[in-house]
């Protein structure tokens, strides 16, 4: 009997990833929230997130800047390189890694999606180096498209990248997401989410600042953590973060603080592949009003005849 079960599950999840990613997204969405997205008429912040991936989507734009080696070009050109991270070493040869003098404090990750990354905070062994090499080489054989469905990932020719390491060494260091609503006559909405507690005994936690900096909106499984010894560094971040995101109607920038330094962390348009949990107490709906999203007919090439109805295509089939 459990061998049947098992058989069948494979069966249906063959199924499953053999459905148009549309579909796919429908089906994931429904597991996650127990209702289906309402994608031809988006009103929360996930379904506006699923309405950028399959219909208004930049995604070569896009790509570029969730590219992390790319996109170090446009902040230097637009903020500074001084937000930068030190980049040590980036390579497509990942055994070029044996050519640097030292790997002791580094973070090593793949330039092309999220989940991946080495942090090295002692030297390695010859054994651990290897080792280590051959994780670069299956991060570079991925295609981090196919994960989420998120295809503006397609756009990124995989690297890896060596960048110096950031923190006390003790503990994780803090994320700080802003993300950015663009309305449109030059000011912007935003949600502050404050990730921390990623490794060590302490659940992971996060706060949320709606629109201000000083009062949290919601905690969830909150340890204490208090912000306001850096404020003059985040409402720094905050203005950068408007730069950043001047050409977007939606954005999240991340960044990191570090002893008073501020370095950029990432850009994300697609945050969660729609799927994000824990916008509790009305934030899902809340940072869907946010959203001024542009919006476009969904249309084929053709023109539509006369009183007819765009349908809603089933884009986005794997390629």
């Amino acid at each position: 009997m459990l061998k049947l079960k098992a058989e069948l599950r494979k069966g249906v999840l063959y199924l499953l990833k053999k459905m148009p990613w549309a579909y796919q997204d429908r089906i994931q969405y429904f597991r996650q929230f127990k209702r289906l997205p309402n994608i031809r008429q988006p009103k929360l912040f996930n379904e506006k997130v699923l309405y950028r991936k399959f219909v208004t989507g930049d995604y070569v734009r896009y790509g570029m800047l969730s590219d992390k080696f790319l996109v170090r070009e446009y902040i230097s050109a637009t903020i500074g390189e001084e937000y930068l991270i030190p980049l040590l070493h980036e390579t497509v040869e990942p055994v070029t890694l044996l050519n640097m003098g030292s790997l002791k404090n580094t973070v090593i990750k793949p330039n092309h999606g999220s989940g991946m990354v080495e942090i090295l905070l002692e030297e390695p062994d010859c054994v651990q180096k290897q080792l280590l090499i051959k994780r670069c080489e299956e991060w570079l054989s991925h295609d981090f498209s196919h994960k989420s469905r998120e295809i503006h990932y397609r756009y990124i020719k995989p690297r890896i990248l060596v960048e110096q390491y950031v923190g006390d060494g003790k503990f994780a260091a803090v994320d700080y997401k802003f993300h950015m609503f663009n309305k449109k006559d030059g000011n912007f909405e935003y949600v502050l989410q404050v990730i921390y507690n990623r490794c060590g005994n302490a659940p992971l936690s996060m706060n949320f600042y709606v629109n201000n900096l000083k009062q949290c909106f919601y905690k969830i499984r909150d340890t204490g953590l208090d912000i306001s010894n850096e404020m003059a560094s985040l409402e720094k971040t905050l203005e950068l973060s408007k730069r950043l995101a001047s050409d977007f109607d939606y954005v999240r920038v991340d960044w990191y603080i570090s002893e008073g330094q501020i370095y950029f962390g990432e850009l994300t348009f697609t945050p969660g592949a729609g799927l994000v949990t824990g916008l509790d107490q009305g934030l899902d709906r809340m940072m869907g009003d946010m959203w001024l999203q542009e919006r476009k007919a969904a249309t084929h090439p053709q023109q539509l005849h006369a009183g007819e109805v765009a349908p809603l295509p089933a884009v986005l089939k794997k390629v």
